[in-house]
This record gives structure tokens, sequence and C-alpha cells, in this order.
């Protein structure tokens, strides 16, 4: 069911809603729901869900009756459900369950077994009665946490609302579930972020009444297939963009000890060009800890794919003499023009005992895939001149490009044993359809600041180069005319001199004729849950005159699910078609890192591409 909630997520979020008049959606809760319109002094960032779910409906009417301090039964007393009534609302929402619980006084306490339930009954039968239609929440959870595990006392309430809801046939959207959820991945230090202040764990703060908010519209999502429509759980794409994003999903779901990482495809031209997508395995426990790559083809732009195959013989780890595993990772297929060869290039790891070698040697590693047997060579290392400084030289993760007499302008990164800093050059190499080989090095570009610049990606638009850098702190941009020899980098900025965001992992490049666009993550998209920000993916055009991110044209190419999308890759599949592909990574934060199946927004490890098609 989540897949195809996902896909409903993606697609009705990039339309306007079909329905003329605004639809009435009525919300019936406590303080956790309830607007606040004059924030304490203690507590001034206060605010409920209720008031942050219209976002999530656009073309609804939300019409919040919700107070705070009440309950199922204060509520009815109050005459605040008599004000639910009179609105006849098509749809009413109803979260009650902390001021029912024992200890809130005779006015407001009700019995999970008893008086609870017949009083969400009566407020059932009565939305009825009235033309409309209820759904069911259940409470949030509290941010209580005992020896760093999250703990609750409103289960008996939980299991009331379910059951009520089953035995009357009304959605349910389990709020408590996911909320916990979260709260427990996420831990006690990071859920401060969520509160109005420092003591406060039942209430939220605006950032968190706001992912309150998205709980329940993506609960509406899965639990009430009319109210589809009516969600929009990310911004729609500017108007006017010169391509539509078609999202599909490869592979999905996962066993929370291992799961896909580095999916990147390569298009052999035909007709109707085959894909050749490769990932591989990753170990949850570990840090980067990868086995052998495996690939999947398509012969039909992605809509069926061959069964994923390991290439363990020729893609795999392999022993050296003194136990030490090395592996090829982060590798990227592409076609090389030339030589009529998909080739692909990454760089090596080294393991002992399933750990990586700190400062170790690294080599760029490439293969080559032989289109009739649908194999690979096995994979090799690019030989590099005996200079100190390319110790640690890879090619990981990288976008080349191949110019038209053949030669290869490979982008690496690369330290001496003893160096601090990563520094990035260009290579010029040449490539027979076997073998690949230096031929000379470029500039060298620096920068004295956390671990140097690394990860480099290489374009050409209309003329010139550019080469995107990262950084642990920011994602850093330089020009070149022969993609050699480059200028001095700059941050990414939006075109309103803003900072882009981006930090600490990869960009690339998008070019369609001259038009030159940046695929890349960044912070400031009510993202903080997600690991350094890696996800959701944006795409946006770049003026090549100022290096600057127009922010008018930015998109949503993979929308985020609680799991980062680092580790994506271009693949020009031809001149009408783009793709990005990408994984949801399954590890986060220490100390909860790796994400379980049962997680808060349905990530399952699924493997997307995310297909531009271009407009004529």
């Amino acid at each position: 069911m989540r897949p195809l909630v996902f896909a409903a997520w993606f697609l009705l979020s990039i339309h306007t809603s079909y329905s003329q008049a605004p639809m009435k959606v009525v919300l019936a809760g406590d303080s956790t729901v309830a607007t606040v319109t004059q924030a304490p002094k203690d507590r001034p960032d206060l605010a409920g869900r209720g008031q942050m779910l219209g976002e999530f409906l656009p073309d609804a009417r939300v019409i919040n009756h919700a107070r705070s301090g009440t309950s199922t039964k204060s509520f009815r007393t109050l005459g605040l459900w008599d004000r639910v009534l009179k609105e006849k609302g098509e749809w009413v929402l109803i979260q009650f369950g902390h001021n029912d619980q024992p200890g809130k006084g005779p006015e407001r306490e009700t019995d999970a077994a008893t008086s609870y339930r017949e009083n969400l009954r009566g407020f059932v039968g009565e939305v009825r009665a009235g033309g409309g239609k209820p759904v069911l929440i259940t409470s949030v959870a509290r941010r209580v946490y005992a020896d760093g595990r999250m703990t609750s006392t409103l289960g008996p309430y939980v299991e009331a609302v379910q059951s009520v809801g089953k035995e009357l046939k009304v959605p349910v959207i389990d709020l408590h579930r996911a909320s916990f959820a979260l709260f427990q991945q996420m831990g006690e230090k990071f859920c401060q972020l969520y509160a109005p202040s420092e003591t406060d764990r039942t209430h939220f703060s605006h950032e968190g009444a706001r992912m309150m908010a998205r709980l329940v519209a993506e609960g509406l999502l899965r639990e009430v297939p009319e109210l589809r429509h009516q969600v929009r759980l990310m911004p729609p794409p500017p108007a006017g963009l010169p391509f539509e994003v078609k999202l599909t999903t490869l592979s999905q779901g996962y066993d929370g000890k291992t799961c896909w990482v580095h999916p990147r495809a390569g298009a052999i031209p035909g007709r109707t060009p085959s894909v050749v997508l490769t990932m591989q395995k990753l170990l949850l426990t570990g840090s980067d800890v990868f086995y052998a790559l495996n690939d999947t083809r398509s012969d039909d732009l992605g809509t069926t794919w061959s069964p994923i195959t390991e290439h363990a013989k020729t893609l795999g780890r392999r022993q050296e003499p003194d136990g030490t595993i090395v592996a090829a990772c982060d590798f990227t297929p592409k076609w090389h023009a030339k030589s009529g060869k998909l080739l692909g290039i990454g760089h090596t790891v080294l393991y002992r005992d399933d750990k990586v070698v700190e400062n170790r040697k690294r080599e760029a590693s490439y293969a080559v895939y032989d289109d009739k047997s649908r194999t690979w060579s096995a994979w090799a290392t690019l030989k590099m001149p005996d200079e100190p400084k390319f110790f640690n030289a890879g090619a990981g993760c990288v976008q080349r490009f191949d110019l038209e007499n053949g030669d290869i302008l490979l982008p690496i990164y690369f330290k001496a044993k003893e160096d601090k800093f990563y520094r990035v050059t260009v290579l010029r190499c040449s490539f027979d359809g076997t073998t690949l080989r230096f031929i000379e090095q470029g500039s060298e570009v620096t920068l004295e600041s956390g671990r140097g610049v690394y990860e480099p990606s290489l374009t050409r638009c209309a003329g010139r180069f550019y080469l995107t850098l990262r950084n642990d702190t920011a994602g850093y941009v330089c020009t070149s005319d022969d993609g050699l020899h480059f200028g001095p980098i700059k941050p990414w900025q939006f075109d309103d001199g803003s900072e882009l965001g981006n930090y600490n992992t990869q960009q690339h490049w998008i070019t369609h004729g001259d038009d030159l666009y940046l695929v890349y993550t960044r912070k400031g998209a009510h993202n903080d849950h997600v690991f350094r920000h890696r996800a959701p993916l944006f795409m946006a055009r770049v003026d090549p005159s100022t290096l600057k991110v127009k922010r008018d044209s930015e998109c949503i190419l993979v929308p985020e699910r609680g799991a980062r999308l680092g580790n994506f890759a271009v693949t020009e599949v031809s001149g009408n078609e783009t793709w990005v592909t990408v994984a949801e990574w399954m590890q986060t934060w220490s100390p909860n890192i790796v994400l379980p199946t049962n997680n808060a927004f349905g990530a399952d490890n699924s493997a997307y591409a995310a297909r531009i098609l271009w407009k004529p």
C-alpha cells in the first residue's frame, strides 16, 4: 500500500484539485489540534496541528473547533460539539484522548473500555446523521522518554479508537503510531525542535505542529481514498517549466539489515535506448560497508526491468594477501560514444572486519559492460602517476564528461597520506573500449576547510565547463574554458543572494541545449528530520553568467519520506529524456542509526528514477 500512496502523493501534488467549490473539513480535538491565536509568553512558538493542516489541503476549507483541555466528554458539555455539527462539513476529523485519561478530573476523564468508546460512537453517528463523513485519529504521542526510549500511557485509548473505527467502518489515522515512531527514531534531544519549551512534552512548536499535520495528511492519503485528490504534500512545480517529471519506482522493500544504495544508470543508444542500472547493498550496522555491484536492465524505458543480478565474480569484493578486503563502490556507468561501450567508473574502498580502513590507499576503478552477454569485465584500477599526492585518489560519485574525440574528462578528488584536505582535479584520460588510461592532469582546486573539496561533477554547456564540489559546510562551483584548468571557487547561492543550503553531499548537472540545471539537496525545506537534509531531491536552473541558482525555477524531483536521498546520478537517456536515479538510504543519526521497517513515513529503501521528459 505504501508505494501506491507515495505515487499518489507525488502525482496529486503536481496537479490542482478538480473540486469547484471548497470542500469543508471540520476539526474536533484537544490542544494538540487547536489553533493558537495568542501564544503564552513562556511558549511563544506554541501551535496546534489543526492550524497547519490547511497547507496540506490547499483546496479545502479547514475549520478548526478544537479546544485546549477538552476530552470526548467536556467537548460536548461545553457546547463545542454542537458547533462542529452546525458547520455541516463534508468531513469531520476527530482526535481526543489526552484529557480523557485518569487524573484529568470528573468533568473530563472517561474510561477507555466504556465511556470513551461510547462518546466516539456518538460522534460518528451524529456526523453521519448530518450527512458528513467522520475520520477518527488516535492521540498524538507525548515526547516522554525513559532511558532513551519512548514511553506511552495512551495505549488503551489508541486501541479504543481503532476498535470503534473497525466496528463502525470509519477510517482511522493512527497518528499515535506514526508520531511515536518518529519521536523514537529521532530521539529526545532532536525532538526539542518540535517542543514549544524545554519542559513541554505534549504540545508543539510551529515546526512540530506542521510535522503532525503532515502525518495526518499522509494518513488521509492512506486511509481515505476519497480525499486523495485534495492532499498536497509538497509545493507544485513552477509554471512554464520546459519539462515534466514522471517518477517511477525501480525496486522497493528491505529487511532492516542491508539496503540498496548508489542506483546509477547508463543508457545504450538505440531506437529505444536500453538502460543498465547498477547498485549495491550496504550493511546497515556499518559505515559505508558495501558488497558486490548488481545490475538490472530495461529495454522499454523503465516500464519493465530484468531481475536484479549480482556480479560477484567481476564486480565483487577481493581479498588481499594481508586479509584486507577491497571493494569497488560509488560506481557510475555512462555510454562512451567513441568506443561504443558502456563504461562504469567508481573507486575502491578497503575493509578489515567490515570496517573501513582509515587513511587508506584509494584508486579509481572501472569496468566495461558487454551488451551481448549482459556481463561486466572484472573491475580494474586506473594507473596514476607515481606521486605521493595520489595516495588516496578516487572517482566515486563523480560526473564525467566525454569529449568528441573520445577522451574522457574525469574529475577526481585526492590527497597524500599525510594530507588533511582533499583536493580536486580533472584528468584527461583515453579509453579504447577495454582500458582506461591517464593522459594528463588539470589544475588543482583546493579549500582548506572541513575535509577539503571532493566528489566533483563536471559538465559542458554552451561551450563552457562547469564543476561542482562537495564540502562539509557548503557546495561550491567553478568554471573553465577547457575542462582542465579552473578559476576560483564560489559557494552556491540562490539568485536572491541567499545561500543554497546544500552541504556535505553531492550536486550533479543536467544540461539541455544551452540550458544548465543543478540537481541537489538542501536545508530549509522542513527537512531537519532528514540526515544532513539530504531529501527531498531538487532541480533548478542555473544562470551561467552569475553561477547562481534561480529560485523561481526550483522543483522537487523526488519527495522525502524521512530517509536521505544522497548518492544519486544523472543519465542522459536520449535527447528527449533525462533520468535522475536515487534510493532511500536507510541510515540516519546515532544512536538509532538504522531506520526501522515500520518508520513514521513509510520509507522502504525504494529506488527511484525521476524521468525528466523534455517538452518540444
